[in-house]
């Protein structure tokens, strides 16, 4: 179960970051990803914090008992999540700030 968390917050970050920082480059993909998660982006939000809660606890008290080879892999991976989750934190910030 942590692990399709792992993935769907990975997933959801990732296209966050790709609408974000490749709109240049992709207009069109990055603006339908983008309205997308205006659509749902309170809900979204609560969800991923939960998630991510979730994820660093598993990952503190486990921590120990995770795979030798995927220990790292998985802190980057939780990591990643997390800074990816304060930088939309961030973005979204800005983006409400500038609207008023």
């Amino acid at each position: 179960m942590i692990r399709v968390t792992l993935w769907a917050i990975m997933a959801i970050t990732t296209l966050f970051l790709f609408s974000e920082l490749l709109d240049n480059i992709f207009p069109t993909p990055a603006a339908i990803i983008s309205e997308s998660f205006d659509l749902i982006r309170t809900p979204l939000m609560i969800i991923q914090f939960l998630g991510l809660g979730t994820l660093f606890v598993d990952l503190v008290v486990r921590f120990d008992k995770l795979n030798a080879r995927f220990k790292v892999l998985h802190v980057l991976a939780v990591g990643y999540c997390i800074i990816s989750y304060i930088f939309q934190i961030f973005v979204f910030y800005m983006d409400s700030a500038f609207l008023a």
